[in-house]
């Protein structure tokens, strides 16, 4: 049966698509009577063609400004980035706003969820930062918001100041990833999730992390600074397989551990086996990032690490190139796609979600495209 390939070109920033594939949302912004805008939240049902639209919701409402994600039950988390905090909608247009644990300050952000929707992940502020307060990764059951644990110091040895963010969770649960958020440093980090306790995090791709400290200088003034050649992951919510087996990431490189010296960056693909805690750096393409990884490790890599627009298939387990971004959908699916990368695949393969780079009057924009099987009769 000939899979579907469709754009979300109708979306603002970006789309979202639930970890079974069953849903794909966003939201469509328009200009309201008043010259201010206005915004739809739109979820699609992808096995049966329907489409749910509600709104449009003035901007004093739902200043809607970033879709994060989206559950195989159909509910859709906006970000709304006037008055902070993420905005949940449904099927039904029920709206909700996820709340922060008691005596926070902040509102929180939602990152992404497990399939069944029992867990979300993401981020809120504990306290005014001016205030010494920090960004916490929080981790939700079903609704109800739990901090997780810090690691004892942060990505560069040093005591935390900003704080971290919960971005991603695994189809089923039971692996939790996030940021290190102390200025640039974007240390990739990971919890277990077992339904009870959760143990303080580590590193992702611990088995190649190696810190160095250096003395710089900056107009006279000296000082030491820890360089780090590890994983990093900046604003990516889809870097982890279903059941949670490998995690994609960036490796960046800041020092010679020969000589102990800074260099200029190198920045590779990687990818991390969180049952044999092991990592695999891809070098063979230069500068490029780990955009998802399946559980039979078959890796997406996006070539560049701004702007990327194009993208290569890797077997983690023999080492072979399968090809660009385009070749591989041909030869697996059928489908002539344009330049990009994949952002996501479901366990069973049958539905992806990819990005790709587009021309219009305002320049180069990023929009989402699926494949996805044919829909029901």
């Amino acid at each position: 049966m000939f899979a579907r390939y469709r754009k979300l070109d109708m979306f603002g920033k970006r789309g979202a698509m639930s970890p079974n594939g069953r849903f794909v949302g966003g939201y469509a912004a328009s200009v309201a009577p008043d010259d201010s805008w206005q915004y739809s939240p739109v979820i699609t049902d992808l096995e049966t063609g329907e489409v749910y639209e509600f709104g449009p919701y003035p901007e004093a409402i739902h200043f809607l400004t970033q879709t994060m994600c989206i559950s195989d039950h159909g509910v859709l988390f906006i970000k709304d980035g006037y008055n902070g905090g993420t905005v949940a909608f449904d099927t039904e247009g029920n709206i909700t706003e996820p709340r922060s644990p008691e005596g926070y300050k902040g509102k929180p952000t939602i990152e992404a969820t497990s399939s069944d929707g029992k867990y979300w992940v993401g981020y809120a502020n504990d306290d005014i930062l001016s205030e010494g307060g920090l960004t916490r990764p929080l981790l939700w059951t079903d609704g109800i918001p739990a901090e997780l644990p810090f690691p004892d110091k942060n990505f560069r040895n040093e005591d935390f100041r900003v704080g971290i963010m919960a971005r991603g969770i695994s189809a089923n649960g039971e692996i939790i990833y996030g940021t290190s958020w102390e200025n640039s440093d974007f240390g990739m980090l990971y919890w277990k999730n077992d339904g009870a306790n959760i143990e303080k995090p580590q590193w992702v791709g611990k088995d190649v992390r190696e810190t160095a400290t250096v003395r710089m200088s900056n107009n006279g003034i000296e000082y030491d600074y820890t360089c780090v050649n590890g994983i990093i992951c900046q604003a990516w919510n889809t870097q982890v397989s279903s059941s949670g087996k490998w995690i994609a990431g960036r490796y960046r490189k800041e020092f010679d551990p020969a000589t102990e010296q800074p260099i200029t960056q190198e920045n590779y693909a990687a990818f991390y086996n969180t049952e044999t805690e092991k990592t695999v750096i891809v070098e063979d393409y230069g500068e490029s990032g780990g955009q998802f990884v399946t559980d039979d490790g078959i890796a997406f890599i996006g070539i560049g690490t701004f702007g990327v627009s194009t993208g290569r298939v890797y077997d983690l387990n023999t080492g072979i190139d399968l090809g660009s971004t385009q070749e591989w959908v041909y030869n697996n699916y059928g489908i002539i796609i344009p330049y990009g990368y994949i952002n996501y695949i479901t366990a069973d393969g049958s539905v992806m979600l990819g990005t790709s780079a587009q021309e219009s009057a305002m320049g180069i924009s990023f929009i989402k495209w699926y494949i996805a099987p044919p829909l029901e009769k």
